[in-house]
């Protein structure tokens, strides 16, 4: 059963929202922009995480609150972190207005259990690119009850504080 956005409020299940009732939408809640960085470095990925090196990141500055992006992919943060409770998963989806721009976002599952940091890859396949100001909304994020409670998340990014870090970094 999907939850409204009132209930994921309620609940506060998406905490640290900028303006809760610009933000509640019918099916999920508003994501706002933080902060834009790109890649520094390559990244390693394997089965088990024995290998696993994130990839350096960059944090790109906003000028007079906005920031205009060229085409290519970026890591984005969001404002708003997320408390999953044990028996409900999350999902990102982009803004119409983002696609209809020419930006897409693809993010991975919200785990039940997991608490922290959101954020999502960022592509921007408009070749004139975009502008984006601070706190911007970009995506909604949908919360689903599952049909029974599990164990939940237990990883290198639980209560990560960006979306690039881990172990609460």
């Amino acid at each position: 059963m999907l939850l409204s956005g009132a209930e994921i409020i309620r609940r506060q299940l998406v905490r640290n929202l900028r303006h809760l009732s610009e933000q509640q939408q019918p099916c999920g809640v508003d994501l706002t922009l933080r902060q834009i960085s790109k890649w520094a470095s390559a990244a390693t990925i394997d089965f088990d995480n024995t290998k696993r090196q994130t990839a350096q990141t960059i944090a790109l500055s906003f000028q007079d609150r906005m920031i205009n992006l060229s085409p290519g992919a970026y890591l984005v943060d969001f404002n708003e972190t997320v408390h999953t409770p044990r028996d409900c998963m999350g999902s990102v989806f982009s803004r119409s207005s983002l696609w209809r721009s020419g930006v897409t976002i693809s993010a991975g599952v919200v785990d039940a259990g997991y608490e922290g940091a959101m954020g999502c890859l960022m592509e921007v396949k408009n070749p004139h690119g975009v502008v984006l100001y601070e706190n911007s909304k970009l995506a909604q994020i949908v919360m689903e009850e599952l049909t029974e409670r599990v164990e939940g998340y237990n990883g290198v990014y639980q209560f990560s504080k960006s979306t690039a870090g881990g172990n609460g970094k």
